[in-house]
């Protein structure tokens, strides 16, 4: 049954991929990814079909920005965290302090492994065994309980959390803010 599915729709997810990325193999890990999906998801008596093919594309392909972008992130936060001065050190401490008291122990694992290990949200929720939408909620949960913890919580008059994004800087956590407009 999976050899059916495989050899009808193999071609159009193919070229779906294709019109998004450039690199042939980045392509190609995509493509396999969604059959690896498919697989998994397999069921005789509800067979997939290309719609369900496509929409598990768009979503790896969703996955693999959002991974991009808080990879780019963290990455600029290290490259700050270098030069900052010693005030952004003792933050960085407060940060690590607050994941270790205030979330639970699923919560920390998940922001360690969201933040520190760049994990998607969907090899979390496989890793764990629970779903995306476990891991999206628990996510914003502990970036609530964190931003509350450190004074953050997000006040019309004072400076609004953009992202809490956590970053590796050494051995330490920080956090990234901005202001208003910012």
């Amino acid at each position: 049954m999976f050899t059916a599915i495989y050899a009808q729709h193999w071609a159009a997810v193919q070229r779906h991929v294709e019109c998004t990325l450039d690199d042939d193999a980045e392509v190609a890990e995509v493509v396999a990814d969604v059959f690896l999906l498919a697989w998994r998801k397999l069921d005789p008596a509800c067979p997939l079909g290309l719609v369900w093919l496509l929409r598990a594309c768009d979503n790896k392909l969703k996955d693999r920005d959002r991974s991009e972008r808080a990879h780019a992130r963290a990455i600029d936060a290290v490259r700050t965290g270098h030069r900052a001065p010693q005030g952004d050190l003792l933050d960085a401490l407060a940060v690590r302090r607050a994941i270790d008291t205030v979330l639970t122990p699923r919560e920390r694992r998940i922001v360690i492994l969201a933040y520190w290990d760049r994990l998607a949200a969907g090899e979390i929720a496989e890793l764990l065994r629970c779903s995306q939408g476990t891991v999206w909620t628990t996510l914003s949960r502990a970036r609530r309980k964190l931003q509350s913890e450190l004074g953050l919580s997000p006040i019309a008059s004072a400076p609004r959390v953009e992202a809490l994004s956590i970053a590796r800087a050494g051995n330490t956590l920080r956090p990234s803010i901005s202001a208003p407009g910012v």
